[in-house]
């Protein structure tokens, strides 16, 4: 299961067409909240998600899940369209992988399956 947390409706549709084209499903959240309610109740394998969202970011969200016990050790991929967003998130360094928008669609396959086949 791939959680998406993206407060983008177009994005969100895209991503889940393209995933789940690819076998995988998926679990969608618009904004921080609902993505820790989600969390709360289950633990997906990946979660795919963008930095610039509104009330609670990205990287803040982030730094949330790897203090969090239980969803230490789920693999994070950041998304977004600004590339200095992208450097500040490696900087801090709470994700696995960076996904820059807008992205070829077999970029985002090949990257959630390597982090999919990752035991945790």
């Amino acid at each position: 299961m791939i959680l998406v947390v993206d407060d983008e409706p177009a994005i969100t549709e895209l991503l889940t067409d393209i995933l789940e084209y690819h076998g995988h499903p998926v679990m969608i959240a618009n904004d921080a909240e609902t993505a820790l309610e989600m969390l709360s109740l289950t633990s997906p394998d990946v979660i795919l998600m963008d930095l610039m969202m509104p009330s609670v970011d990205g990287l803040s969200l982030a730094l949330a899940l790897r203090r969090g016990s239980g969803s230490r050790s789920i693999p994070i991929i950041a998304m977004s369209a600004s590339d200095s967003a992208l450097e500040l998130a490696d900087r801090v360094g709470d994700f696995d992988a960076y996904l820059s928008k807008p992205f070829e669609h077999q970029e985002l396959v090949s990257l959630v399956e390597r982090y999919l086949s990752v035991p945790t």
